[in-house]
């Protein structure tokens, strides 16, 4: 059977989302300030595209859901960018992808999509991979209490996000998706930053150069690719092929920050891609109705 060509846009967000962190640690930024410019450029650039493109963004009656969705990935960002500052690369991207396991369940039982015992396996090989590289990481050092609980709490927002986005999809493009749930992402973030009294303005051309790497890169290239692909494709699988971020990550601190992985956490790499490979694969297989269902831009 010949693998559905939109599978390979996968490894294309997967290399994109794995520079998040890199770039993040590079940028000498509060935070919260760092969430709110990734999420207003991102959003500037995807209506601009939309315009572009001669469809514009088209709102509909799923817009409040969207809204929530775009909550649920400031909170995302806002807890995960700050656990970078706290803990390792290691161990934060680790931490804030174990959300397939929630989101395991969400497809199930939420979203009734079809979950496979290859699929269960393939879930349980990535995580098994991802604790095997926090372990190793931890061991090292750069353990943090408060890093790994804004690390986690991370990976429930980004679970709630991706489960809210796939019943959104079904009913909007694309485009108009991202754009609305960016859109109000970027203002929740800008109410944080407001509210806590961090930093928006003031930094040096080269921080705001990082900040809209961080808004081209990671975000148009990674999670606007991964809500297209949720149009298409199982919660689950787009859940699972974000937990090759903490690989594409490691890989990257070598050259940048010297940080040269241990046996074990090469190991989990290993286990992370597997299990990667394996959920992405039966997305090749018939899917039912249900699962075709959705917008197709």
């Amino acid at each position: 059977m010949r693998m559905d060509r939109d599978l390979l846009l996968l490894p294309v967000a997967i290399v994109a989302i794995s520079s998040a962190s890199i770039l993040i640690r590079l940028t000498e930024a509060d935070p919260v300030a760092i969430t709110f410019w990734r999420l207003a450029i991102a959003t500037a650039i995807t209506i601009a595209v939309a315009e572009a493109s001669g469809r514009g963004v088209k709102v509909g009656g799923w817009w409040p859901a969207a809204a929530a969705a775009g909550a649920l990935l400031a909170i995302h960002f806002t807890t995960w960018i700050a656990s970078l500052f706290y803990t390792t690369i290691a161990i934060s991207t680790t931490l804030v992808n174990l959300h397939p396991l929630v989101m395991l369940a969400i497809s199930k039982y939420g979203l009734s999509e079809r979950v496979s015992r290859r699929t269960a396996i393939g879930v349980a090989s990535s995580v098994a991979g991802s604790l095997l590289m926090f372990s190793a990481a931890a061991g090292l050092g750069g353990a943090n209490l408060l890093g790994a609980f804004l690390a986690f709490i991370g990976a429930l927002a980004f679970a709630g996000y991706l489960a809210v986005g796939r019943l959104v999809r079904a009913r909007a493009d694309t485009l108009s998706y991202t754009a609305v749930a960016y859109g109000f992402a970027a203002l929740f973030a800008l109410a944080a930053s407001l509210g806590l009294g961090a930093k928006l303005f003031g930094y040096s051309p080269d921080v705001y150069a990082l900040f809209a790497a961080i808004a081209v890169v990671p975000m148009l290239l990674g999670h606007s690719i991964f809500n297209y692909l949720l149009g298409r494709y199982r919660a689950i699988t787009v859940a699972v092929s974000a937990l090759g971020e903490p690989v594409g990550a490691t890989l990257l601190a070598m050259p940048i920050f010297g940080q040269i992985p241990q046996p074990n956490v090469v190991l989990g790499m290993a286990l992370i891609l597997a299990g990667v490979v394996v959920v992405s694969l039966e997305e090749a297989q018939p899917k039912n109705p249900l699962a075709r269902a959705s917008a197709s831009t």
